[in-house]
């Protein structure tokens, strides 16, 4: 892990170098505009982005290639429709953007705001951390985290269990909620906090929030839900990465490389697709489910037929579609915590899991994810009316194809099914598909050997660290947890 200190170092640890001069000239060959070192409020924007960076780079877009929420069209994008084809260095620049940019400085900003007595805000530095990390460890199984060593003397840190990761992380997340609680300090600063203006609060509740999330990672379903219920608890806490419309600036990454980079490498030709669009027979829709709105939102026909995704937006006109230049990307949300309570209720009581399932039906009743504003996808109509218990029975609306199912096993098919098309986008669908052996039924790309189930370790990795695991896991070798 040669590269993940660099950047750190220089910042927090150049300026030991100065003092090598003598006083007279001290001050001579110092150029003003480089940063020697920084206070913890000017770091913690830096991670914000760089987490979010992490979170939608990419990799998501391979995630959804591989899931077939999406097609690769062109040259290397071509390849990418065979997981098997995926190559160790493809992971290079997530690995360093997770390790480098996120873990590696959202722990200095931690410590340093510990130093300057200000525990609400290294409480929000270490959920910073916990949400990078957990997102590693979902991705790669085994990684490095407890000799990861912000001062550079140990460059081939061990590899942690995956297991063992997990709970590093729920010890560390609350520690985080203790210091968010704390009273002390100048607390979180509001010009910085780009999703929740320095409000304890809100951090708080998005702490409870990964909780519930790593907890469902694992199987530990009591602890999930009790964890979403003290998570977030309307829209306005939802985690949402946020763009602009500067090219080669602040773009929606989808929409940079859609538009900019690659405008003929992906569309959106994909069983993903053809759940939402009701002109198909794989069509999700039924009379209490119409996806007219969602299908618009996500999908269009302007650069592919018979899908692109939609990508219209701030800098290409029209109103905003999921991938558009400044479309911010959900990355934890209140939908995410419904799901988890319905998904936990639905494993131990059909009724309890139909109750909660339509908690959050409901939810996406208002418009909720579909849009920009939560409010619905131009004129384009959308309805999710509460199920009832004979829409799951045998021949029921839910499960009317193929064998037919229990009544349980199609409400959990049904809640993976709605995770799949909600998570478009992101990491979790793909964790969803590993951890629960496809209890969504979604249909891969044919043809292919094995189904995805990890990333590869990374070729900078492999280069620099001998505790790299070897032999290396393939991309379709389960992660520890979902074995």
């Amino acid at each position: 892990m040669k590269n993940i200190f660099i950047k750190s170092i220089s910042l927090c640890f150049i300026g030991a170098t100065l003092f090598s001069c003598t006083d007279y000239v001290s001050d001579y060959n110092v150029d003003p505009d480089s940063i020697t070192d920084s206070d913890a409020k000017n770091l913690f924007q830096g991670i914000l982005l760089a987490d979010q960076f992490f979170q939608t780079s990419s990799n998501t877009r391979d995630v959804m290639i591989w899931l077939n929420q999406a097609n690769g069209e062109n040259r290397q994008y071509v390849a990418l429709n065979d997981w098997n084809l995926s190559t160790a260095s493809a992971f290079d620049d997530s690995w360093n953007n997770a390790y480098v940019n996120c873990i590696t400085n959202a722990k200095i900003t931690s410590l340093k705001a510990e130093k300057e007595l200000n525990p609400r805000l290294a409480g929000a530095a270490q959920v910073i951390e916990a949400h990078a990390m957990g997102a590693v460890t979902a991705l790669w199984g085994d990684a490095p985290y407890s000799e990861l060593d912000i001062t550079g003397n140990n460059l081939t840190p061990k590899y942690d269990s995956q297991i063992a990761i997990y709970s590093s992380l729920q010890s560390l997340l609350d520690k985080a909620i203790t210091n968010l609680k704390a009273t002390t300090g100048k607390g979180i600063p509001s010009d910085k906090d780009l999703y929740y203006a320095g409000s304890a609060a809100k951090w708080i509740k998005l702490a409870y929030s990964l909780k519930a999330r790593y907890y469902l990672h694992v199987k530990d379903y009591t602890k999930a839900k009790t964890n979403a219920l003290l998570g977030m608890s309307s829209a306005s806490d939802d985690l949402i990465a946020k763009f602009g419309n500067s090219s080669g600036q602040n773009f929606n990454p989808f929409y940079d490389f859609l538009v900019y980079q690659r405008d003929d490498y992906m569309s959106g030709d994909s069983y993903g697709a053809r759940l939402l669009d009701p002109s198909t027979t794989l069509y999700r829709g039924n009379s209490k489910t119409d996806e007219h709105a969602r299908f618009a939102f996500c999908y269009n026909q302007e650069y592919f037929s018979p899908y692109s995704l939609n990508i219209y937006g701030g800098d290409y006109g029209g109103t905003n579609g999921k991938f558009g230049s400044d479309s911010g990307l959900p990355m934890v949300t209140y939908g995410e915590m419904l799901l988890i309570i319905a998904e936990v209720d639905a494993r131990s009581s059909f009724a309890t899991g139909l109750s909660s399932y339509n908690t959050y039906r409901a939810l996406l009743n208002t418009g909720y994810s579909i849009g920009i504003s939560n409010s619905g996808y131009e004129s384009e109509t959308f309805k999710y009316a509460p199920y009832d218990a004979a829409d799951f029975a045998a021949g029921g609306i839910e499960n009317n194809t193929g064998a037919a199912l229990s009544d349980q096993n199609a409400l959990l098919r049904e809640i993976f099914q709605e995770r799949y098309i909600y998570f478009m986008g992101s990491f979790e669908s793909y964790n969803d598909f590993g951890r629960s052996n496809n209890t969504a039924q979604i249909q891969l790309k044919a043809g292919k050997a094995g189904t995805p189930q990890r990333f590869l370790y990374p070729q900078v990795e492999i280069n620099a660290n001998p505790n790299t695991p070897s032999p290396i896991p393939s991309i379709v070798t389960k992660t520890p947890v979902h074995q």
